[in-house]
């Protein structure tokens, strides 16, 4: 009888495991979820802006939406124009994160659900934006393109290494060649 109780907890826990990954993704879903009538919204509206100026056109929506739709409305946004015009989805997500960071994520989850191919991209050009955090990009991501995920990862990967070379590499290889004659100065 023991040997059944010890199956039977160890069952109950990875049920509750499950459970609890579902609450996870469910909650992830909401926040990100934009209905129908938000979609054709964005769409009404973007279509008749010109490319160049889809960017700057969606971030204003997102900014001008009340705060508790923003990331509704960023991920409707990034999603139309995804659809209408993919060579600027990117430079959309940048818009919209540079103009309000929190919803970053929403909206590149959302540009990359609709341009798997181009999810790393999509995750390195909100992940750049100032005040927006990688660790927030990258989950949200891949979770819109799970078959995307190594290329979405590498991608950031690559961003953090270059991000800590920055601009401070070559001022500092200055530094050194100018002390270089003179000893214990770096």
């Amino acid at each position: 009888m023991m040997i059944g109780t010890r199956v039977m907890n160890k069952s109950n826990k990875f049920v509750g495991i499950k459970v609890l990954a579902g609450v996870f993704s469910l909650s992830a879903y909401a926040m990100f979820a934009q209905s129908a009538s938000q979609i054709e919204a964005a769409r009404d509206i973007l279509a008749k802006v010109p490319a160049a100026e889809l960017g700057s056109k969606s971030a204003e929506l997102v900014a001008n939406a009340p705060a508790k739709e923003r990331a509704a409305v960023a991920a409707a946004a990034a999603q139309v124009v995804a659809v209408i015009h993919p060579d600027v989805a990117s430079a959309t997500v940048a818009a919209i994160s540079l103009r309000v960071p929190v919803v970053a994520p929403a909206a590149a989850a959302a540009a990359a659900a609709k341009l798997p191919n181009s999810a790393a991209a999509i995750a390195v050009a909100a992940a750049r934006v100032p005040g927006v955090k990688v660790g927030d990009v990258r989950p949200a991501v891949i979770a819109a393109v799970p078959s995307q995920a190594g290329e979405v990862v590498a991608a950031l990967s690559q961003l953090n290494l270059g991000s800590s070379l920055g601009p401070a590499g070559p001022a500092v290889a200055a530094r050194l060649a100018d002390n270089s004659e003179k000893p214990g100065i770096f």
